[in-house]
């Protein structure tokens, strides 16, 4: 690979015994959007066989997500469009594996601007003023994109025009009918409209006045690769004499999307050997007064019993304007279409978000915050296949400050003996650093207890912790999965030195012992 660091792991063991591993492909920097940043990932057939450390394809950047508006070998690139934050499924039922990415165009992102270092390592930066709005309007009963033929600019950091600042509603002028008819190359068609898009506001918007106007001879095909009467258009790398295919998110191209958060949903029918461009599913269930609704990175679960068996579950955590919101995503038709749930009730900002199924169709989430008491990790169950969720709690007991970093978690597939009883109950494992400047990462296994008379509720006895690092080591984020055959393997951010810079330059995948 030609990243320079690797970053937000995830791992998916599949149904027919593969494993697939993966990563964030920083190019130049171990920052955050906005950056050069694209997908990576490793698969390796009949994991169970053999030596793990064995048998795997080359890393290679997902072709529909590959952003390539700037050289793969280019600095910190501000101006970039990139993807991040890869969270993963298999549909049991078709054995569909979908990805989901958080997706931004040319300077998108959380940040606007990143601190980097000499080391190329990150320290902070200037956070992006996020604007309300999804990015689509609703037009002859359907949501479209909405594109521009402007390119709004703004200078900063003694640059010019490298400040994207497409958020306003009225100066975008023509639509994506990403879900109506194709033209006869099978590309999505774009229209003027008739009428000027109204501004966001915290109550959604009123789209009543707009409607469709006249083909405007652009198209898009599957990739959001724009067309102009049958001919794709090109843009300049950055940083190469190369031209490269024109996408909707790049600073050149002749349309703009909205610069807000958008989600990809890439999926592959063939275990994770070729990956398709499904489509852009945020403005499906983003709440019309957020700011941003993002991904919580690792793994999406697929609901196994109840009532709701079959529904996939993504977390996703979003900026509304009393604070951040962990909120389920679901999908009862294999991600055709998105739900949102309620947010999870807390006082404090709740982040990336882990999902498991606790026990027979009962859910427990557990949360990154940065909330100075109350827990390492909290937690919270729901009762409705994700839809609502109590109150968290200390996911461990302790009252200690918040590890402000992702936690990931795994229903297993043996159970495990109680300390309490003896008894063999259902099993979960949950990983985090255990120290709040990102160090000492540990797997906790526990067992789940449920309530006497039916009560479907759950209680979570923590039965053994094992060291992943020690101490005095590096460790952040992770994803984690079980083999066919028992193995439980976590995949995660970590360092033999105390520089991250050294650390993220690899992957580090690891088995971790059952009692």
């Amino acid at each position: 690979m030609d990243s320079r660091f690797f970053r937000i792991p995830f791992l998916l063991a599949t149904q027919s015994g593969g494993l697939i591993v993966g990563a964030d492909a920083n190019r130049s920097t171990t920052g955050d959007s906005a950056d050069n940043i694209d997908a990576v990932i490793r698969v390796k057939s009949r994991a169970s066989e053999g030596n793990l450390a064995e048998g795997w394809s080359i890393p290679h950047i997902l072709a529909p997500i590959d952003m390539k508006d700037f050289a793969s070998n280019s600095e910190y690139a501000q101006e970039s469009a990139s993807v991040i934050d890869g969270a993963i499924v298999q549909d049991r039922s078709t054995g569909r594996i979908l990805l989901l990415m958080d997706l931004f165009a040319w300077n998108g992102g959380v940040f606007e601007h990143l601190n980097v270092l000499a080391d190329r390592s990150v320290r902070g930066g200037r956070t992006r003023s996020f604007p309300l709005g999804d990015g689509f309007a609703n037009v002859s009963g359907r949501p479209m994109l909405l594109l521009s033929t402007q390119n709004v600019t703004g200078d900063a950091d003694g640059k010019t025009g490298n400040i994207n600042l497409n958020t306003d509603r009225s100066k975008f002028a023509v639509v994506a009918d990403l879900d109506g008819p194709r033209d006869a190359d099978g590309r999505v068609r774009v229209f003027n409209l008739v009428g000027k898009p109204r501004p966001y506001g915290e109550a959604g918007v009123d789209d009543s006045n707009l409607s469709l106007g006249e083909p405007t001879g652009f198209t898009l095909d599957n990739d959001f690769v724009v067309h102009r009467h049958g001919q794709a258009l090109t843009v300049p790398q950055v940083g190469t004499s190369v031209a490269v295919p024109m996408r909707v998110f790049y600073k050149k191209s002749v349309l703009q999307v909205y610069n807000t958060s958008h989600i990809a949903q890439v999926f592959s029918d063939d275990d994770g050997q070729t990956w398709q461009m499904g489509r852009l599913v945020t403005h499906e269930f983003r709440s019309p007064d957020s700011r941003y609704s993002l991904l919580a990175p690792g793994r999406c679960i697929q609901i196994e019993h109840g009532v709701h068996a079959g529904r996939l579950v993504v977390p996703t955590y979003t900026q509304m304007a009393t604070g951040i919101e962990a909120v389920a995503v679901v999908s009862d038709d294999g991600g055709a279409r998105w739900t949102r749930g309620e947010p999870v009730p807390s006082d404090v900002a709740m982040h990336e978000t882990a999902i498991i199924e606790a026990a027979p169709g009962v859910l427990r989430s557990f949360h990154r915050h940065a909330a100075s008491t109350g827990g390492k990790v909290l937690s919270a169950e729901s009762l409705d296949g994700g839809m609502t969720w109590s109150k968290p709690q200390s996911a461990f007991g302790d009252l200690g400050a918040g590890v402000s970093c992702q936690v990931s978690a795994l229903s297993l597939r043996q159970r495990l003996a109680s300390k309490e009883t003896g008894e063999r109950l259902p099993a979960i494992v949950v990983i985090t650093p255990m120290d709040r400047a990102r160090k000492n990462g540990v797997a906790h296994l526990g067992v789940v207890h449920t309530a006497a008379g039916g009560d479907p509720r759950t209680r979570v006895e923590w039965i053994s912790r094992v060291e992943i690092t020690d101490p005095t080591t590096l460790f952040a984020y992770s994803s984690v999965d079980q083999l066919q055959d028992g193995r439980l393997l976590v995949l995660f951010e970590s360092s033999r030195t105390q520089s991250w810079a050294d650390g993220l330059q690899a992957m580090y995948l690891q088995e971790i012992p059952l009692p």
